[in-house]
């Protein structure tokens, strides 16, 4: 195995603008490990070359003389990288002929060619993979209606101020959305973020007094049918605002998800998962995020969306802790109350 001598020193020698770090490798070095070696320093870009004797093996680094230290740090672990990778090749098996290699190559492209996002002509033109409004206004017009049904106890103040709110922060949205100016996305972005604060407050204020009522006693818990009633416009609610905050924070946002989605997703769909199961530059819709609400407020649990960003699991696992609180203690108080 070859490996950097620990027991010699570097060699420093300044050349122009640069520095040339000869590095000592220690272990049977041969011919084939260093044009190895030397290949893949040419493939990666890094700026090492080998020197050999009959008693000693030297890799030389060439580092900026005027580089900060991050810069020069991470091409001196590039080239001692190398290292590992090329006695790694040299033990490889020879039944691994280029054709293989390239075969490999072809497949993994061909993989990253279904996930590849659509172009923003072939949007426009055919509005495929363009968000679907009608799932959106409805679930915006159930969140603004759903506080009006409650009890008015379950506001801090009249039962209008919430709503009014989401929907002077929807006028707005809709207003910016058409402006055509430099700072459109980003004053979408900011009214979005305004409007999922806005309804995960309210979700967890009805969930909270709720909860209060049904361990202290309130009006709606001396009648089955109240409590039913006022225990699914409060899990309804919560569906919807953790539906919304899926949907904003996901990937940075319905737009960077279209047109630059990230290399990770944050929430991760099967079709994002398996591209064979979904059309190329697949992404996922409100619609989508709603349903993922909904199914971790009955199931309590990831389904088929598994959350890999901490904000996310943090979301859920909130949501899901909720959920339990209204659906086991309103059923639960039901119950007693119809025997």
């Amino acid at each position: 195995m070859i490996e950097i001598d620990p027991e010699s020193d570097i060699e420093l020698h300044a050349v122009n603008e640069h520095v040339m770090v000869r590095v000592p490798l220690t272990g049977p070095v041969t011919d084939e490990w260093l044009r190895c070696y030397q290949r893949l320093a040419h493939a990666t870009g890094v700026p090492v070359q080998t020197q050999a004797c009959p008693d000693r093996t030297w890799i030389v680094v060439s580092v900026p003389a005027d580089g900060n230290h991050k810069e020069i740090s991470a091409t001196m672990d590039a080239a001692r990288a190398l290292i590992a990778e090329a006695d790694a090749a040299g033990r490889a098996p020879a039944a691994a002929p280029a054709e293989v290699i390239v075969r490999d190559w072809w497949a993994r492209r061909r993989e990253n060619a279904l996930r590849r996002p659509i172009s923003k002509v072939t949007v426009v033109r055919t509005g495929i993979g363009a968000e679907k409004r009608w799932p959106l206004l409805s679930a915006l017009a159930l969140a603004i209606v759903v506080p009006l049904l409650l009890p008015s106890r379950f506001s801090v103040g009249p039962n209008w101020i919430v709503p009014a709110i989401v929907a002077l922060l929807l006028v707005a949205i809709v207003a910016a959305d058409r402006a055509r100016n430099d700072r459109r996305s980003a004053v979408v972005r900011a009214l979005s973020l305004a409007l999922v604060v806005v309804l995960v407050a309210e979700a967890s204020g009805v969930t909270a007094r709720l909860v209060t009522d049904l361990v202290e006693g309130g009006p709606e818990t001396n009648s089955a049918s109240d409590l039913l009633s006022v225990g699914f416009g409060v899990w309804l609610y919560t569906i919807l605002a953790f539906a919304f905050l899926y949907w904003v924070l996901d990937g940075g946002g319905p737009d960077a998800r279209l047109w630059a989605p990230p290399d990770y997703p944050h929430l991760a769909f099967p079709g994002q998962l398996n591209p064979v199961v979904a059309a190329p530059g697949w992404h996922p819709e409100f619609f989508d995020y709603l349903y993922l609400g909904f199914t971790n407020a009955t199931a309590f649990s990831p389904t088929d969306v598994m959350p890999l960003a901490r904000w996310a699991k943090a979301a859920m696992t909130i949501q899901a802790t909720g959920s339990l609180a209204i659906l086991g203690l309103v059923i639960a108080r039901a119950v007693n109350i119809l025997q």
